[in-house]
């Protein structure tokens, strides 16, 4: 039987903070990323450079997820030609949140099911750490960045969609 151990965090930022955070990581890690999903996704050496990052296009705190592997692992794909972490143990993946509308905010998700798996464990570490350094502050287990914090007064801070009423909503 494969073992599994997950881990996961969340994090508001707006793009410049992701931004930060990113140039960071890729700096210090030389990581590919790949769109989840059908296969056809090129790989992405710097995730600030594909479109619409920073923003939620879809108002919803899932659905722009990007598998994060070192750059001398090769891509497994599943039985039906998809990407996902399940055929990639040594991974993580980013569900890549931000501004949505000119007043609501979601938060990038970043996860692992592979925790246990050394390279995978590295690179979640290292993400989170870089993360850790910029956040301001902390609610609820969501962690947010300087930039965002600066905004409290003008966002909404969803967690699950812009859909949702806003007692769901994060309150800073």
């Amino acid at each position: 039987m494969i073992k599994m151990i997950s881990r996961s965090f969340r994090v508001f930022g707006t793009k410049k903070d992701l931004e930060n955070i990113f140039n960071e990581f890729q700096k210090n890690n030389i990581v590919n990323y790949y769109r989840c999903g059908k296969s056809d996704s090129n790989k992405i050496t710097d995730i600030t450079k594909t479109d619409n990052f920073g923003f939620s296009l879809n108002g919803s705190h899932i659905g722009n997820q990007y598998l994060v592997i070192k750059s001398d692992k090769i891509v497994r794909l599943d039985n039906y030609k998809h990407i996902n972490q399940k055929s990639n143990e040594t991974s993580i993946v980013i569900d890549l949140g931000g501004l949505y509308a000119e007043n609501i905010i979601l938060p990038t998700t970043v996860s692992t099911i592979w925790y246990d798996n050394e390279s995978s464990k590295k690179i979640y570490n290292n993400l989170k750490s870089i993360i850790k350094r910029y956040s301001v502050s902390m609610i609820n287990g969501y962690m947010i960045l300087k930039n965002a914090y600066d905004k409290k007064e003008q966002l909404r801070f969803v967690t699950i969609s812009a859909q949702s009423p806003k007692e769901y909503d994060l309150k800073l």
